[in-house]
């Protein structure tokens, strides 16, 4: 675990919006601010626009991208664009909407999908894009439609993308399709067979249904491929600095307070009915060794630390931002833990917001 400064990023902002008068170098400003996902800096940001007047269409599109980043939809993202809806262009509905994708807000709505779909071509003349066939298919998924799902991908006037095909991928996950799950992979790794995602899934597949020699099958294809599995880690930041949590990590000099909060959360939430997800079990060992390796994620990592270090005042969520797809068990125990801690814990995953909550999640456990 490592500890790295955030003051300079937000003085540089500052400095920009003062040194800058020009609204173009603003918009870049903000835009910038928007990308880092950083909630303090965006309300900075708004601040300063509010101060000096400038409340054009572009700035406040930049905003709610900026707040939807951060995980704030229904309040500021949605104060925002509400503001500025009677001059809101096609550009500020995109952000807002993303917004809310983000956060898996009116997503599995399957027939709704299908009926846009069809509406595009018969009611407005507009030819659906790839990225459209796309959020079918996801739906169709989603609700474990699998297979018409993987239908649509062959009959649609486009080549399935690798985005596509993982969206399969992980949705066969979800459901414990073994079988299609293999298809997919392949499918996927024929586009790419350096990606990492693809291995990691399958495996997740094979190790839900504990089968272990197919678990170590593909380990060895990633060995032989020289396939690296990205390394994961969550980041949460406490009065304007950024604390870097990787799993099982010690280099932390608060290490001991964070292990021992991690601990007694863990024990309060097996209490409360929390059971390890075996899914997240990649290694035939010992059940006890197994579960009490979950334990230590980058995300519980982070969590607890944010309560011992206090991240947040009392109320307010506990934010976290982790670079790949939070696993079945944090996803569990998260849960869980928004429950014992008495707040809401809000995670940014490589797919999508996670808003935890008195014991359950926005996403609905898809994503």
């Amino acid at each position: 675990m490592v500890q790295t400064k955030r003051g300079e990023p937000e003085r540089n902002i500052r400095a920009s919006l003062t040194l800058c008068p020009e609204q173009s170098c603003q918009v870049q400003v903000r835009r910038a601010a928007a990308h880092l996902a950083a909630l303090e800096q965006c309300r900075i940001i708004h601040a300063h626009a509010f101060v000096a007047g400038h409340t054009e269409v572009v700035v406040g599109t930049a905003l709610v991208d900026g707040y939807g980043k951060s995980g704030t939809v229904s309040d500021l993202a949605r104060r925002v664009f509400d503001e500025m809806l009677s001059n809101m262009n096609i550009i500020g509905w995109n952000a807002i909407m993303a917004a809310y994708a983000n956060k898996g807000m009116n997503a599995g709505l399957v027939l709704e999908a299908e009926k846009w779909l069809n509406c595009m071509i018969s009611d407005y003349e507009v030819e659906p894009g790839l990225e459209h066939y796309t959020c079918v298919v996801g739906a169709l998924a989603r609700a474990g439609r699998l297979r018409d799902a993987e239908r649509l991908t062959k009959t649609m006037p486009f080549t399935p993308d690798a985005a596509v095909c993982r969206l399969l991928l992980s949705a066969c996950a979800i459901h414990g399709e073994t079988k299609m799950a293999s298809e997919m992979a392949q499918k996927l790794l024929e586009k790419n067979s350096q990606d990492d995602s693809a291995y990691v899934i399958l495996a997740n597949v094979h190790a839900a249904s504990k089968s272990w020699d197919k678990v170590a099958d593909v380990r060895k294809m990633m060995k032989v491929g020289r396939v690296r599995k990205e390394i994961g880690r969550s980041w949460i930041e406490v009065r304007g600095e950024v604390h870097e949590f990787f799993s099982r990590d010690t280099r932390h000099e608060r290490t001991k307070e964070v292990y021992d909060k991690l601990e007694e959360l863990m024990e309060a939430i097996r209490k409360l009915g929390y059971k390890e997800v075996s899914d997240a079990m990649l290694h035939n060992m010992d059940v006890a060794e197994n579960s009490k390796a979950l334990w230590y994620h980058s995300e519980k990592l982070a969590v607890a630390f944010g309560v011992v270090s206090g991240a947040a005042p009392p109320g307010k969520p506990l934010r976290v931002v982790k670079n790949l797809r939070i696993c079945k068990d944090c996803h569990e125990a998260l849960k869980y833990m928004s429950i014992v801690i008495e707040r809401e814990i809000l995670v940014r995953d490589v797919n999508r917001y996670h808003r935890f909550m008195h014991g359950s999640c926005t996403c609905g456990d898809h994503w």
